[in-house]
């Protein structure tokens, strides 16, 4: 069963006290390493987002690479940017990411971590910020589907967004499925091996 649950962070300002009774130790010793308030709701708001999905928090646990994992089997992804926090949990390997359009220098950002297939498009883009996002987006999905994180070059692969359809280029020959769509505003990317029944689901915490 695919599930995807979402929250606006900031909802979880009433518990910030409760925390440490809250969270899973693991979370909540990273928690208080954390220095920034909205940092910290980000923290909190997944963990009680895994505790919505999963009831029985031991089944959640990270690998040697720092990427969540369920001991069941399942597959679970966390991604959170302005003010948003989601989790995707699967029968089969699941990615999920959002990314807030921060203004961020988006040239010099695809030049380090965009293949040059995605550069050249990016270039010749009507609207080169909306698809920087889309396309980092799609990457960290993929990335994190992969369960690799950042250890997978970015620069490995390529999506081709010109079509209707996404199109992933890599040595990978996996048949993922990709999903660009929007949360409460903000540009979101799911890749995922299952059919694509992933249909958001805004949780009040409070």
């Amino acid at each position: 069963m695919n599930r995807l649950l979402y929250t606006l962070s900031e909802s979880v300002r009433p518990y910030l006290n409760d925390a440490k009774g809250l969270l899973t130790r693991d979370r909540y010793e990273r928690f208080i390493r954390l220095k920034m308030e909205d940092d910290r709701l980000d923290c909190l708001a997944a963990g009680l987002l895994l505790k919505e999905l999963l009831g029985d928090m031991s089944l959640y646990y990270k690998d040697e690479r720092g990427c969540p994992r369920l001991k069941d089997g399942r597959s679970v992804s966390i991604s959170h940017s302005g003010g948003i926090c989601a989790v995707a949990i699967s029968d089969s390997p699941v990615g999920l990411d959002i990314q807030k359009n921060e203004g961020k220098n988006i040239f010099s950002l695809a030049k380090i971590a965009f293949h040059e297939k995605e550069q050249e498009f990016l270039k010749a883009s009507a609207s080169p910020t909306d698809d920087f996002y889309i396309l980092w987006s799609l990457k960290e999905s993929y990335m994190k589907a992969r369960g690799l994180g950042f250890s997978l070059a970015p620069k490995s692969f390529w999506f081709d967004i010109s079509g209707e359809k996404i199109i992933l280029h890599a040595e990978d020959k996996s048949p993922w499925r990709f999903k660009s769509f929007i949360i409460e505003d903000i540009g979101a990317a799911i890749c995922s091996l299952s059919d694509f029944d992933f249909k958001p689901e805004k949780i009040c915490l409070t």
